[in-house]
């Protein structure tokens, strides 16, 4: 769904004294740290797939490397190194196609590949923990779960990287 399909979709199913605030998208966030994480470890893996793959006569690998070449096959090494180098991308063409719209009564979200429109009420998005950027952007957690058998990753579902003029909105719907 793309911003006018949200716009048309809350028109037809609004309340009948809702009024639309603000709508638009966060701001384009590219890594935020996913860099030195993601990408560069995945750098790594990409080069050392290719080094397996044509090798390095007359240059020895490091212990770890050789670890590596004999743990697991290179293919899974190239894939590993290419997702971990893809999928910061990806998540910010997510986040750059997920589109808000604020009205006196609740908050909507719509994503580009999705036909599926999040109805959030005020007061969930108001009790929300927010979370200021030195840039000036903001982010609202709702949930946060643990997840996994070991319970040792938090997974977290909210609003992110939205513009200070979404916060204004936020703040003029709370108050009116």
């Amino acid at each position: 769904m793309n911003k006018a399909g949200l716009r048309n979709w809350v028109e037809q199913n609004k309340q009948a004294d809702e009024q639309i605030l603000w709508a638009g998208s966060p701001r384009m966030v590219y890594f935020r740290g996913l860099f030195f994480t993601r990408v560069i470890p995945g750098l790594v893996l990409l080069g050392l797939a290719v080094w397996f793959h044509y090798g390095a006569p007359g240059i020895p690998l490091a212990d770890w490397a050789m670890f590596l070449t004999d743990s697991f096959p290179r293919e899974i090494v190239f894939v590993l190194g290419l997702l971990f180098v893809l999928l910061p991308f990806l998540r910010a063409y997510m986040l750059r196609h997920t589109f808000y719209i604020i009205t006196n009564r609740r908050v909507f979200k719509a994503r580009v590949l999705s036909n599926r429109v999040r109805q959030l009420p005020l007061e969930t998005v108001a009790k929300a923990r927010r979370i200021d950027y030195p840039d000036g952007l903001s982010s609202y957690i709702f949930d946060v779960w643990e997840d996994g058998p070991h319970r040792h990753e938090q997974v977290t579902r909210g609003i992110y990287f939205v513009r200070p003029d979404f916060t204004e909105a936020l703040e003029k719907a709370m108050k009116g």
